[in-house]
C-alpha cells in the first residue's frame, strides 16, 4: 500500500513538473513571439521613414499647405502633417493660401488650434502639397518651390518636379485618413488637438462618412482619432460641423462661391467648381438663383471658359445636388454628363443621390471634354 501511494506521488510530481514546463514553455514562446513581433514593428517603422531620409538633408523651414479656397480637409490634413514632421524633428510649418470657411473654422475652435498663417507666394520655399497637385489650385510661385512631397486623394495633376520625392496618392475619402496611415506608419500617435483636426476633416470630406467615396480605411481612422480626440459623439459633432458649414452670414454671393472652389482643366477647356452647403431644397433653389446671376462674373474674373455651382443637402438621410451652369454651353455638358438623372428646373439640374465633386462631378465632365476632343 505504501509502495502504491509512492508511486501515485511520483506520478503526480512528474506532471506537476510536465505542467511547469508546459507552461513555461508556452510563456517563453509567447515572450518570444512578442519580442518578435516588436522588432518586426520597429524594423517596419524604419522601413517607412527611409522615405523622409531619402529626402536627404532639408536646409530652411518646410511648407505644409492645401489647395486656394481651403475645405476642413485641407487645413486639417495640413496641421496634421506639419504636425507628423515636427514629430519627427522637421522644421514644418502648416499654411493657407486663403480664408478658411465657417465648417473648418468651428473645427478648429473645437480643437483649440489656430488658423495656419496665409502666405500668398512660395517662390523658392520647401513644399510638401496636401490634398491636391495641380498648379492652378496651388500657391502663386510653386513652379520655383522645392516640392518635397504630395499627399492626395484626388487623380494625379500638372504638377511635376525633377527632385525625388513623396508620392502617396491614395482612392480614399479624406487626406487626412492617408495622414492617419502615415502616423501609424512612422510609430507616432497624434496629438489630441490634432486629432480634433483630422476627424472633422475626414467627417467633412466624406459627409459623417455617407458620401460615396467612404473606404474602410476612412471608418476606421474615424474610430481610431475619435478615441484620441475624445468625441465619442461624431455624429453629434458633425451636425455642428454641418450647421457651421451653412453660416454665410456677412458674406457675398462671390465669398460663398469660392469659400469650396477648385479649378480644372481637361481637352483644352478650363471650368471652376464651388461647392456650396445648404439645408433644404427651398434653400438649394434659392442659393441657385443667387449663383445663376453670379457665375458669369466669374467666369469672366478668373479666366475659366465655363463654371458650374455645386450646391448640396447632405444631413440625415437627404442627399441632393443641385448644379447651376454658367452658361449654356455648360448645361449642355451636364446633360450629356447625367442624361435623364438631371432634372433641370430653368436655373438648376437636380440629381439625387447627391454626388461627389472629387468621385463623380469632375471625372463626367472630363469624359465629355476629352471626347468632344477626339
Amino acid at each position: 500500500m505504501a509502495k502504491q501511494k509512492a508511486h501515485w506521488i511520483l506520478f503526480v510530481c512528474v506532471l506537476a513538473l510536465l505542467a511547469v514546463v508546459g507552461i513555461g514553455g508556452f510563456l517563453l514562446g509567447k515572450n518570444t513571439e512578442a519580442g518578435n513581433y516588436q522588432k518586426e514593428r520597429e524594423l517596419n517603422i524604419l522601413l517607412n521613414r527611409s522615405d523622409l531620409e531619402g529626402l536627404g538633408e532639408i536646409e530652411g523651414t518646410i511648407y505644409v499647405t492645401g489647395h486656394r479656397s481651403p475645405d476642413s480637409d485641407t487645413v486639417g490634413s495640413s496641421i496634421a502633417y506639419a504636425a507628423l514632421l515636427q514629430a519627427l524633428g522637421y522644421d514644418a510649418v502648416p499654411i493657407v493660401l486663403g480664408k478658411i470657411n465657417p465648417e473648418t473654422a468651428f473645427i478648429l475652435d473645437a480643437a483649440g488650434l489656430e488658423t495656419p498663417e496665409l502666405m500668398e507666394e512660395v517662390h523658392g520655399q520647401n513644399m510638401i502639397l496636401v490634398d491636391h497637385s495641380e498648379y492652378t489650385q496651388s500657391a502663386v510661385g510653386l513652379e520655383d518651390a522645392y516640392i518635397l512631397s504630395i499627399i492626395d486623394h484626388h487623380g494625379d495633376g500638372a504638377v511635376t518636379t525633377g527632385n525625388q520625392l513623396i508620392y502617396d496618392a491614395r482612392p480614399l475619402g479624406s487626406t487626412a485618413t492617408i495622414i492617419w496611415i502615415r502616423y501609424r506608419n512612422y510609430g507616432v500617435e497624434p496629438e489630441k488637438k490634432t486629432a480634433v483636426a483630422m476627424l472633422g476633416a475626414i467627417l467633412s470630406d466624406t459627409a459623417n462618412l455617407q458620401s460615396a467615396n467612404t473606404t474602410s480605411a476612412d471608418r476606421e481612422a474615424m474610430k481610431a482619432l475619435s478615441e484620441i480626440a475624445e468625441i465619442h459623439d461624431t455624429d453629434s459633432f458633425y451636425q455642428q460641423m454641418y450647421k457651421a458649414s451653412l453660416s454665410y452670414e456677412g458674406m457675398t454671393d462671390g465669398d460663398i462661391f469660392f469659400s469650396d472652389y477648385k479649378e480644372y482643366e481637361s481637352g483644352g477647356t478650363k471650368y471652376s467648381i464651388g461647392c456650396i452647403n445648404v439645408y433644404d431644397d427651398a434653400d438649394a433653389k434659392k442659393m441657385a438663383e443667387r449663383m445663376k446671376k453670379m457665375l458669369p462674373w466669374t467666369v469672366r474674373t478668373t479666366g475659366m471658359d465655363m463654371s458650374f455651382a455645386q450646391i448640396g443637402i447632405f444631413h440625415d438621410d437627404i442627399s441632393v445636388t443641385y448644379l447651376v451652369p454658367s452658361d449654356e454651353e455648360a448645361g449642355e455638358i451636364i446633360e450629356a454628363a447625367f442624361g435623364d438623372k438631371a432634372v433641370f428646373d430653368g436655373i438648376s439640374y437636380r440629381i439625387e443621390p447627391g454626388i461627389s465633386r472629387k468621385k463623380v462631378l469632375v471625372p463626367a465632365i472630363t469624359d465629355i471634354l476629352m471626347s468632344s476632343q477626339q
